[in-house]
């Protein structure tokens, strides 16, 4: 029989943790959105037409970040959000979450972390400088790319009970 895309989601566990992790995930996207924009407006606050002018794109004159700052903004951002998403993922999305509440747990986040980073950074790049989109809509498709990447990875090789249980119960990292 052939197993579509949502066969997942019959799995309830699957489905609970994928829901946890969409609202973790979106409490991890506002403090990067906020954070990105603190740092948006604290480089370019002569620019914008106040603090939510970061978000409309309301200026004072014709205004486009310099890469460097809109990359280091994304940065800071999204590091911030990964401290919160570690913490809450561990606690609060998967039913192993304890799994991953480990020294080599941790370093395997930051590893998928910081390739989400690249994601993120390349993304961003492309969507922003290369094609010239919106700031905040390149952003938003970023995000979901890699929150995607982001679950798959952290359900297969960090919250994973598998990894840390074999047949013999010895660890198996």
């Amino acid at each position: 029989m052939k197993k579509g895309i949502f066969s997942a989601f019959k799995n309830k566990q699957m489905t609970i943790e994928v829901l946890k992790s969409i609202a973790v995930g979106l409490a991890s996207n506002s403090i990067d959105f906020l954070l990105t924009a603190v740092f948006l407006y604290a480089y370019g606050h002569d620019y914008y037409d106040g603090f939510l002018g970061v978000f409309t794109g309301a200026t004072v004159t014709e205004y486009h970040p310099p890469n460097s700052i809109y990359i280091t903004a994304t940065v800071i951002g999204f590091v911030s959000a990964v401290l919160v998403n570690y913490l809450l993922s561990s606690i609060f999305v998967f039913k192993y979450g304890n799994v991953g509440k480990t020294k080599l747990g941790f370093i395997k986040f930051i590893i998928f972390s910081a390739i989400g980073l690249g994601i993120t950074s390349l993304g961003s790049w492309i969507g922003y400088d290369l094609i010239g989109g919106n700031i905040w809509i390149v952003k938003v498709i970023v995000q979901f790319i890699v929150f995607i990447y982001n679950f798959v990875t952290r359900r297969l090789f960090i919250y994973n009970v598998n990894l840390i249980r074999d047949d013999e119960n010895t660890i198996n990292l």
